[in-house]
């Protein structure tokens, strides 16, 4: 999962008082070019969700690869009771660069990028 998100960043963004209002996911790709992209995992999470499931899907086959940046950005009105972080995978959506067996069995593939919700000290 590294070689296809080489890149991940959370800004937390606050209010004048210092409250939350939303984080922002930054992340970066190595993709093939000319790949359209599609991202899935915004909005509101069941409470019982740890890690939100973030997903950055692509179309390109092309044997150049180029970066592609991407942006999430969760409310904090969207955060469920026990999440935890966000866990960012990229999944080709032609289904063409892996087979769905080697996708299962394959863990490192299925923990993607996990990153934890941290308040830094003002």
């Amino acid at each position: 999962m590294k070689k296809f998100v080489p890149y991940v960043n959370m800004e937390t963004v606050k209010d004048k008082n210092g409250k939350i209002e939303k984080f922002v996911i930054r992340t970066v790709c190595y993709l093939p070019k000319g790949s359209n992209i599609t991202t899935s995992g915004e909005g509101p999470v069941d409470d019982n969700v740890y890690y939100r499931p973030l997903t950055i899907s692509y179309d390109g086959t092309s044997d150049e690869f180029a970066y592609f940046d991407e942006d999430f950005t969760i409310e904090r009105k969207d955060v469920g009771l026990l999440e935890r972080g966000v866990n960012v995978k990229v999944k080709s959506a032609s289904g063409m660069g892996r087979s769905e067996e080697s996708e299962s069995t394959n863990d490192e593939e299925d923990k993607g990028v996990i990153i934890e919700f941290e308040d830094p000290l003002p």
